[in-house]
């Protein structure tokens, strides 16, 4: 529909995060559709916009864990360099662990999703594994970037770096395709059918 319908409403948000892409609502008040603008016909127009959530999910997925990717690159990067008690705190088990574990999971969850696409792009059903990208890797993507921003100490912590900017970016696609619950609802549907779940 062209927006400058009078029955459709537009209202910007203030987010905190992905400033550059904004984020709008729309109200739609005895807005009349034509025909010719449908999206699909028969009445499907829901079912192939929720077939595009199962691209989207794995999308975000790799988008938020290549912010945390980068998160980990400036970490590691200064923990190199960060020196205390006369040597770079890299030689501390309690920050050179903390790494090894959160690159192992990001690790883990990017593979997840190449592996929606994978599915996806031959054809096979990943609705269930588009739910796990979606809900598992901005999870760890939030606490990934958080443990970095600890591991930085006050310097992090400082909204002049880019890591609070990272933090807020990411952790808004917690929620943006479907909340952690609705994706969990989705793969326990898949896992143990609709008809026990509900």
């Amino acid at each position: 529909m062209p927006l400058d319908d009078p029955s459709i409403g537009r209202q910007r948000f203030a987010d905190p995060g992905f400033r550059p892409l904004s984020r709008v609502g729309l109200s739609f008040d005895d807005t009349f559709v034509p025909a010719d603008h449908e999206i699909s016909d028969g009445g499907s127009g829901l079912a192939a916009q929720l077939a595009d959530f199962d691209f989207t999910r794995a999308l975000l997925g790799l988008m938020v864990l290549g912010a945390a990717r980068r998160a980990m690159d400036s970490t590691v990067d200064w923990v190199r360099r960060r020196e205390a008690f006369g040597a770079p705190i890299a030689t501390y088990q309690g920050v050179s662990f903390t790494l090894a574990e959160w690159d192992t999971q990001l690790e883990a969850a990017r593979w997840l999703c190449y592996r929606t696409l994978g599915l996806r792009a031959a054809g096979l059903p990943h609705t269930r594994e588009a739910a796990m990208c979606k809900w598992w890797a901005p999870r760890i993507a939030v606490q990934a970037i958080n443990d970095c921003i600890v591991l930085h100490g006050h310097v992090g912590w400082s909204t002049e770096m880019p890591l609070q900017q990272l933090l807020l970016d990411v952790s808004g696609l917690q929620i943006g395709d479907g909340t952690p619950q609705i994706q969990k609802l989705v793969i326990a549907r898949q896992l143990i059918g609709r008809e026990h779940v509900g």
